[in-house]
């Protein structure tokens, strides 16, 4: 039994089905609705041709697929029908766009008083940035988070969508919430995140560094601008991570390492001075002549002689055999109804019960296949529904 098996989530995304994901991970009943022609962008994403890539696999596993085109009358009155088996629903579009097409909180709550109705957006629903076109780099911009990140000469953003992926997080996160509490009250509730938001929200350490010290902060790379060494260092045989939290781990990584030069130097025994006014210089660059020296294992095993945190900087294709991963079930095997066996990215959160955890991960749907059956459920008929088909609705 998976945590979520009793709730019925209705996700009208597209493009963006993260949210979705995470409730059909873990055992929500998530319909997805789709368009007729090609359903959800994400089912082209990554594809060598016409077909569908397997981002589709990733994102829509575990779920049930519908396809319906919201912008006909008769589309609108399908989900008018069947919003009252649902417990939320999950739209990435401006509610006044919904409320357009009919299908907006209050008149969804019409049909469902208990409905809880999430909403993500790039930048709020409000505001003058609320039309604005987006991407995840411009919200990193946007946002201040890529402006101090990277090298001095340069703002970078990170490797994957974290706005987004995070955002959608941050949804799933709140409209449980806001579920827990209809329990209470029955009254349902309408949820609103942008991505925009969520990178707000990430920024402790700048921001408080703003306020606190009236300083705007600076790009440092891999370092922090409190606690160092913190930064890549590249050994013989490949890159190696180190970040160093305190005076007791530096002292102990010192030692470990055979360098006991530095745990006695009072310019680098203690932060502040070692941190803040000679890291980033004569001691950068005595670490990183250190590194040079060794390879990645012998690093790693001073590491963990030192009981500090460091570690290899792992390739995609290191993780896939490494014993964690596999311990874990970090990488699956999963038989995908279109693309056979693929190999996905587990679940984060494990769920125990009986001395065993739950990994069981289903495939993802093809494209519309639980229309009728949907349609069925709220007392369409075979000739209605081939109709609809042959208009177009479905």
């Amino acid at each position: 039994m998976k945590p979520l098996c009793s709730l019925k989530v209705l996700d009208m995304t597209d493009g963006n089905p993260y949210t979705g994901s995470m409730f059909a991970d873990y055992g929500a009943e998530v319909l997805k609705i789709e368009k007729p022609d090609g359903g959800d962008s994400v089912r082209r994403r990554g594809a060598a041709d016409a077909g569908e890539g397997i981002y589709q696999a990733f994102y829509n596993r575990g779920k049930k697929s519908m396809t319906l085109d919201i912008n006909k009358e008769a589309g609108q009155e399908i989900i008018r029908r069947l919003i009252p088996q649902f417990d939320m629903l999950i739209v990435n579009k401006k509610e006044e766009d919904m409320k357009a097409l009919g299908l907006g909180f209050e008149s969804l709550k019409e049909k469902n008083p208990k409905l809880i109705y999430g909403v993500l957006t790039p930048y709020g629903e409000s505001g003058p940035w609320k039309d604005m076109p987006d991407y995840d780099l411009l919200i990193n911009s946007r946002s201040g988070l890529q402006e101090k990140t990277g090298f001095p000469e340069k703002p970078t953003k990170f490797g994957f969508p974290l706005g987004y992926i995070y955002a959608g997080w941050h949804l799933s996160a709140g409209m449980l919430a806001a579920y827990m509490n209809m329990q209470k009250t029955g009254e349902g509730i309408k949820v609103s995140v942008s991505v925009w938001h969520t990178l707000m929200s990430l920024d402790d350490t700048f921001a408080e560094g703003l306020l606190g010290m009236n300083a705007l902060p600076k790009r440092i790379g891999n370092g922090f601008p409190t606690t160092n060494p913190t930064d890549t260092f590249r050994c013989k045989d490949g890159w190696f991570s180190l970040s160093i939290g305190s005076d007791a781990q530096w002292i102990s990584f010192a030692q470990c390492a055979g360098r006991k030069d530095w745990a006695e130097d009072p310019r680098y025994a203690h932060d502040p001075a070692r941190s803040m006014e000679n890291y980033f210089g004569d001691l950068d660059q005595q670490l990183k002549d250190y590194f040079a020296t060794i390879t990645i294992q012998e690093a790693d095993m001073i590491c963990r002689e030192a009981m500090v945190p460091g570690g290899p900087c792992n390739t995609v294709m290191e993780l896939a055999h490494d014993e964690q991963v596999a311990d874990r079930e970090m990488l699956l095997h999963i038989q995908d109804k279109k693309l056979g066996d693929t190999l996905q990215i587990g679940k984060a959160a494990k769920f125990s019960w009986d001395g065993k955890e739950d990994h069981v991960i289903d495939s993802a749907p093809l494209l519309g296949e639980d229309t009728d059956d949907y349609l069925a459920g709220i007392n369409i008929e075979q000739v209605e529904i081939a109709r609809l088909r042959a208009d177009g609705v479905i």
